[in-house]
């Protein structure tokens, strides 16, 4: 019982870590690379054979998340370079010299993260193109062609050794979920998110400075609450639309809402076969 109970707590802070530092753009993480990273693995080991029933699976998933990748890649990139007009041409106003300096710093942070999220997209848009795309028939693919897709999101173990009671498992335990891959394709949204949101700070202490300086009332004050009435609605709802909104909307019939979880629990199973694997074979 205490073993399920610190499993369920773990699962509890580890989505709430994650949902809280996706926060600006985690409908993006989730669909775009997490879920299907989760599902894409649990087809992988058998999928990657010519004659295996998951083979059009797979097929399906690997080429779906390409595509989801590269209009991901692609907004960013166009995004990106909206947020470094709109940064810039907010360091003119009059305003800006009266502000706190807090408020330029957060800007000069948003400037330089949506540059190397444009920057990041350019790399992966590239990748991707060098990689290629799959073959539309299922079966046309080779395994090696399938394996350096997998390699996109996934990490190949260690085999079993071949024991009479562990060979079916062997086949299964090819894969696990490799979070190195996964930060790294969803860096170039997590900047343009953060960059989004240091922009918005910095607007904030712009806006607001008369608050702070306790001015008398007058239209200063009035726009700073006015503002600050807006935000607080305007973020309330992002927030809901993040991460409760599309609850009911899966990618698939048969995947639900726990892919986060999915891809946590994979990615312990795998390290702790990785683990024995190593003992096994010392």
């Amino acid at each position: 019982m205490p073993r399920n109970v610190g499993k369920t707590v773990l699962d509890l802070v580890f989505r709430g870590l994650v949902q809280l530092i996706t926060l600006p753009y985690h409908r993006f993480f989730t669909y775009n690379t997490l879920k299907p990273a989760a599902e894409i693995l649990e087809h992988a080991a058998r999928g990657i054979e010519c004659n295996s029933p998951d083979r059009e699976k797979l097929h399906s998933l690997l080429s779906g998340w390409r595509t989801r990748k590269k209009d991901e890649l692609i907004f960013v990139s166009v995004a990106g370079i909206a947020v470094t007009a709109i940064v810039t041409a907010s360091f003119s106003w009059p305003s800006i010299q009266d502000s706190y300096w807090v408020a330029s710093a957060f800007w000069y942070v948003s400037l330089m993260t949506s540059v190397c999220g444009i920057l990041i997209a350019a790399q992966q848009i590239s990748l991707l193109t060098l990689i290629g795309d799959l073959p539309e028939d299922p079966l046309a693919a080779s395994s090696k062609k399938i394996k350096r897709h997998l390699n996109q999101l996934l990490v190949e173990c260690p085999s079993r050794p071949r024991n009479s009671d562990e060979a079916a498992q062997e086949y299964l335990q090819q894969w696990q979920l490799s979070w190195k891959l996964i930060f790294t394709w969803q860096c170039p949204m997590m900047f343009f998110g953060y960059s989004f949101l240091c922009y918005f700070i910095g607007l904030t202490v712009v806006v607001c400075t008369p608050l702070v300086n306790k001015e008398k009332w007058g239209p200063n004050i009035y726009v700073a609450v006015t503002y600050l009435a807006a935000s607080a609605l305007s973020w309330g709802l992002f927030a809901y639309c993040s991460l409760g909104g599309y609850g009911a909307i899966t990618l698939h019939e048969d995947l639900d809402d726990t892919g986060i979880t999915q891809a946590a629990e994979a990615y312990i199973t795998g390290q702790k076969e990785f683990g024995i694997r190593k003992g096994q074979a010392a």
